[in-house]
């Protein structure tokens, strides 16, 4: 029992610093998605700030030299009260066969539209248990208008050089329902 107690203790102190905004207010944000959008609500008290994210979702399988790649958007306001955000972090998770290029160049093709955004980006040690390969984790700073425009629109792919990610129907529907959160309750 006595061994127990540093855990305990560790649980209470995290789970006291993130606070589910549900739980501890069910009126701070009272929209639902339909269901496709798996997402993770947290507030930070300290802060006064809530950050709403979508579960990291599948895009893409094996593609070129890449093994998979992953979508997680998210959100954040002051306070608890959902306010619609000017900019959304479209976060994009990769884990590649190989060597990460220092000068990847993505873009995201919205009904044949071009759109570049900036990002941060950085690499994550041997994400598959086994295998001698890197992950690697970008988030772009993208404004809420252009999120929109990906929820309306009938093509959707991310391309990384020469590399094309064709976004199917499953993640655009999940980034539809998700587009509900970023809506203040009326």
């Amino acid at each position: 029992m006595n061994n127990l107690t540093p855990l305990l203790l560790a649980l209470i102190l995290s789970v006291s610093q993130l606070t589910l905004v549900r739980s501890a207010n069910p009126a701070a944000v009272s929209v639902e998605p339909q269901d496709s959008a798996k997402s993770e609500t947290t507030y930070d008290a300290e802060k006064d700030k809530t950050v709403i994210r979508l579960a990291p979702l599948q895009i893409s399988g094996e593609n070129g030299k890449y093994h998979s790649l992953q979508m997680s958007p998210s959100f954040s306001f002051p306070g608890r009260q959902v306010v619609t955000p000017s900019i959304i972090d479209f976060e994009l998770q990769t884990v590649v066969r190989g060597r990460l290029r220092t000068d990847l160049y993505v873009v995201f093709m919205i009904d044949g539209e071009k759109v570049f955004l900036s990002s941060s980006r950085w690499a994550i040690k041997r994400p598959v248990p086994g295998r001698v390969w890197v992950g690697e984790r970008l988030v772009f700073r993208m404004p809420y208008e252009t999120f929109v425009k990906i929820t309306k629109a009938n093509s959707f792919e991310i391309k990384f050089d020469a590399v094309t990610f064709s976004v199917g129907e499953t993640p655009k529907q999940a980034l539809r329902d998700f587009l509900t959160y970023m809506k203040p309750a009326s």
